[in-house]
């Protein structure tokens, strides 16, 4: 996978996001999740900034489908889901490296379609207790180009 990426603060004790994204709007988000295990983390909750207002759009999430065994070591299972949840992209499986440091936590990278107007997005994570706040800081994602 591509180190290429802008690191990103996302609520600070759930996790910190990176991302870089393509020439379209096929994107990707580079997440560590410190506490994936011991907080049951089941996802990333995605907002739109809207251009006029600057309130947070819902612009779907990241549902984590869990962690399995792969020849290659561990794989997170997930899929895109839109704001009215149907499925957008998925179910599909990303490598998980683990840092010795964190033994609880997983480092991913997630592919997402952002069928969406252009825009600067921000996001969240969530478990059943909740969903974090959103992340201070944000990161324009490309629309879907029809053609």
């Amino acid at each position: 996978m591509r180190k290429r990426s802008f690191r990103l603060a996302v609520t600070a004790a759930v996790f910190c996001m990176s991302t870089f994204l393509l020439a379209c709007p096929l994107g990707q988000l580079r997440l560590q999740i410190p506490d994936y295990f011991t907080s049951d983390v089941q996802g990333v909750q995605l907002y739109r900034i809207d251009d006029a207002s600057g309130q947070l759009v819902d612009a779907g999430r990241i549902e984590f489908l869990g962690v399995q065994k792969s020849n290659g070591g561990e794989v997170l299972k997930y899929k895109h889901v839109s704001p009215e949840g149907d499925p957008w992209f998925g179910p599909v499986f990303t490598q998980i490296v683990r840092n010795p440091s964190q033994p609880n936590g997983i480092e991913v990278t997630l592919a997402f379609l952002n069928q969406l107007p252009s825009g600067w997005f921000k996001v969240a994570s969530y478990n059943l207790f909740g969903t974090s706040g959103a992340s201070v800081s944000q990161t324009f994602i490309a629309a879907e180009v029809e053609g």
